[in-house]
């Protein structure tokens, strides 16, 4: 039996924050130190998470790409003008907010030149990740892949159908490799 995959809409961004923060934990290997941090007025960060090199202004776009983009931006601003107030609050061992910043983007979709556009536009390093809601609305799976720009969508990516099966628990559905194939092409939109 096929068990087929439908995209979902998560009603609650609280909790489609919560998700990524969990992915970025999980996959990125970063530590949440704050969420909804700073204000809709002068500047709002979604996820404020660290590594050992860096500080990650996350947001997480749940409506117009545009307005994330903004959000972004202005959380960025508003991280510049306080860090280091922020720094004295959140420091600790593994925790240092005077580091490189990183601004980082989970929509589910890009257009395709926002790469040039942003490196182009912005001095700051910035990361976009596409993300995917699948399940239900009560047991939501998340998929996110980094949207890699026009360059590197060129490349072949490397194929692992026993990683994918795992990282979307669906070793059970009994899908072929090519199932996979096509399924990750749209995702993907290609």
């Amino acid at each position: 039996m096929m068990r087929l995959l439908k995209p979902v809409s998560v009603a609650d961004t609280a909790r489609l924050v919560r998700m990524c923060a969990q992915w970025l934990k999980d996959e990125l290997g970063l530590e949440i130190v704050e969420y909804r941090i700073g204000n809709a007025f002068t500047g709002s960060i979604d996820i404020l998470a660290v590594d050992r090199g860096r500080v990650y202004l996350v947001t997480v776009n749940t409506g117009r790409l545009s307005d994330a983009i903004l959000e972004s931006l202005t959380g960025y601003r508003w991280f510049c003008e306080n860090s280091e107030f922020l720094h004295r609050v959140y420091r600790s061992g593994s925790i240092d907010l005077l580091q490189k910043p990183v601004l980082v983007l989970l929509s589910p979709e890009y257009p395709p030149e926002i790469h040039s556009v942003l490196r182009l536009g912005l001095a700051v390093e910035f990361r976009l990740f596409k993300y995917l809601v699948l399940g239900s609305e009560d047991e939501p799976d998340l998929y996110v892949e980094e949207a890699h720009g026009h360059e590197a969508a060129t490349a072949p990516a490397a194929f692992d159908p026993a990683e994918i099966r795992r990282e979307l628990g669906i070793e059970k559905a009994g899908l072929g490799d090519e199932e996979i194939v096509e399924f990750l092409a749209a995702v993907r939109g290609h």
